[in-house]
């Protein structure tokens, strides 16, 4: 897909020049007393920023008052004398008023939205769903595809989605509706019947289609079965992936966030790289990205070679790769994690997609070429078989320092717990889902049982065994809100404060944990820790500005706090209309 043109009529990917940042900040910078000319031997900084209260991340020097930026770098962190002595006649200088500062946030598993969609979080009943996809498709052509996704199993009676609550409001529209955690899809009557998914139709490799009396599907398609109708979707042009990724790097600036790890294995041809490759080379990226190639276990050594070319190719400050997404297996809510005991009330222990064998030849290809390897594994069977095959890898090859990780690892066996440490392999967990909403509470917790329900999403049992935990939001499985996520890990509440006590208590964390998480463990798991992820001199000016002291302030709090100010690389990437 290479031969597609350049999307010319869209708007470049955030377009915040150097420029344009030195001019909003010193329209906006209160007038301060002449200064001193810097020393000689001092370089002159581009900004600083002063009077404010810095978590670095580092352990040398955990706080400061001030910054100064030089061609992106930071060239001073500690008081405000230290920052002011590199001031110039032409340097900005901002005011924080006593504001917090962090370093960036970085998203460790992330997911590009490519398609527009009618939104079904939090419907809670087929009739509320029913509304919204109509409310959405009188906006598009008669007779065009509706699309959705965000119900959980929890929105139908008896946790059991069906079609034939589609079937009456749409019968001769296709319909396809995606569940939130991207595992599951409903189809209409009339979408399965273009897709000639039938009685007589098996199941696929990886997947399963539910059915009733004498086969028939019910329309619930999971895992690779999905595909079966997901195909027949038109895919977006290249014009509207242009416009996604320009809006959607702007929310993640919005919410802080200056390094997005993309985990959603894209090959190389298509067109998302094809953007983000241009917008990278005109320099014009807001945030940092980071995207992965897609893992097979039987993939040839050919394609592994050219991975490892285009990782050394694409190794910019603004776009790289070097890692490969895998799947292992499926999720709770739809009982395709793999587990090693059954699902409660069943004898069925979910779906595993390949067999320990084919994984660790895989594994150990992809880790002799020196390549990153990113496993989904949510159930404890496939966190084992995860670390089994990296521990393989290791022993085979005689290596070390790769960083393998396993993505979201929901519920692993403690006795596992301490091979992440023992391996070296990331902890790439997802802060929000230990959210206790109706569907963790009346379909999640059910199917695992209490005893695998009290270790499940436990980042603090991750912490105790010492692992390097990476925090994400799996968005748009869940909102990459940072702040929530932080709030959700340090309460196990919902942000309306149920539980009371939150949800399995023994398994929260704090707010400088968390944070820890979101920051320094983020980037170091991205290989980029020398550049991001603290605040120390030689690294990317990579931070942001809070309107509240999240460090101090009861965990409630959090919900309220926004983010003022997002620098990356000393651009100016997203500034509140409330700020300063």
């Amino acid at each position: 897909m290479s031969h597609l043109p350049m999307p010319m009529p869209v708007r470049p990917i955030g377009v915040l020049s150097v420029l344009s940042v030195l001019a909003m900040l010193a329209a906006l910078t209160p007038s301060l007393p002449a200064q001193p000319a810097a020393r000689p031997s001092a370089p002159i900084a581009d900004a600083i920023y002063t009077n404010a209260r810095i978590w670095t991340g580092d352990a040398a020097r955990p706080s400061a008052q001030a910054i100064a930026i030089r061609d992106g770098k930071l060239i001073a962190v500690g008081s405000d004398a230290d920052a002011l002595k590199h001031r110039g006649p032409a340097t900005r200088v901002v005011d924080l008023q006593g504001r917090r500062v962090v370093p960036g946030f970085s998203d460790s598993h992330w997911h590009l939205p490519t398609t527009d969609q009618a939104d079904l979080t939090d419907a809670k009943s087929p009739a509320e769903i029913v509304r919204r996809l109509k409310a959405w498709s009188a906006k598009r052509p008669a007779g065009a595809w509706v699309v959705g996704r965000g119900w959980t199993p929890s929105d139908f009676p008896g946790n059991t989605p069906h079609r034939r609550f589609l079937d009456v409001a749409f019968p001769g529209q296709p319909v396809v509706l995606t569940d939130r955690d991207g595992h599951q899809s409903i189809a209409n009557g009339r979408a399965l019947a273009l897709a000639k998914v039938t009685a007589d139709t098996p199941d696929p490799a990886r997947g399963v289609i539910e059915r009733e009396a004498q086969g028939v599907p019910t329309g619930l398609l999971k895992e690779a079965a999905r595909q079966l109708v997901m195909r027949l979707v038109p895919e977006p042009t290249v014009a509207d992936l242009a416009r996604r990724i320009d809006e959607e790097t702007r929310k993640a600036a919005s919410f802080g966030i200056v390094l997005i790890q993309d985990a959603g294995g894209r090959a190389p041809e298509h067109p998302v790289f094809t953007i983000l490759r241009a917008a990278a080379k005109a320099d014009t990226m807001r945030v940092r990205y980071r995207a992965a190639f897609p893992f097979t276990p039987d993939a040839s050594a050919a394609t592994v070679r050219r991975y490892t070319m285009l990782r050394d190719s694409l190794n910019g400050p603004w776009l790289r790769t070097g890692i490969a997404k895998g799947m292992l297996d499926g999720t709770v809510d739809a009982k395709t994690a793999a587990m090693l005991e059954p699902y409660a009330g069943s004898d069925d222990t979910g779906l595993p997609f390949w067999p320990a064998a084919t994984l660790n030849k895989g594994v150990a290809r992809y880790d002799s070429a020196g390549l990153q390897v990113e496993l989904h594994a949510i159930g404890d069977r496939a966190v084992r078989t995860a670390l089994d095959a990296y521990a393989n890898a290791a022993r085979v090859n005689r290596t070390s320092g790769r960083r393998h990780r396993i993505e979201h690892i929901e519920v692993p066996a403690l006795t596992d717990l301490p091979r992440f440490k023992q391996l070296g392999v990331i902890a790439s967990t997802q802060a929000i889902f230990a959210t206790p909403d109706q569907t963790t509470l009346q379909n999640y917790a059910p199917l695992l049982g209490p005893e695998r329900s009290s270790r499940a999403n436990a980042f603090k049992k991750f912490d105790d065994a010492g692992a390097i935990q990476a925090f994400g939001s799996d968005y748009p499985v869940f909102p990459m809100d940072v702040l929530l996520g932080i709030y959700t890990a340090v309460t196990r509440q919902t942000p309306e404060g149920t539980p009371k006590g939150g949800w399995y208590p023994e398994n929260r964390i704090t707010v400088e944990a968390a944070l820890r998480h979101y920051t320094k463990d983020a980037a170091y798991a991205a290989f980029m820790e020398k550049e991001t992820g603290t605040l120390e001199v030689g690294k990317n000016a990579d931070f942001v500005v809070l309107s509240a002291d999240m460090l101090t302030i009861p965990p409630s709090a959090l919900l309220k706090t926004k983010v003022l100010l997002t620098i990356v690389g000393g651009r100016e990437a997203y500034r509140s209309t409330s700020f300063p």
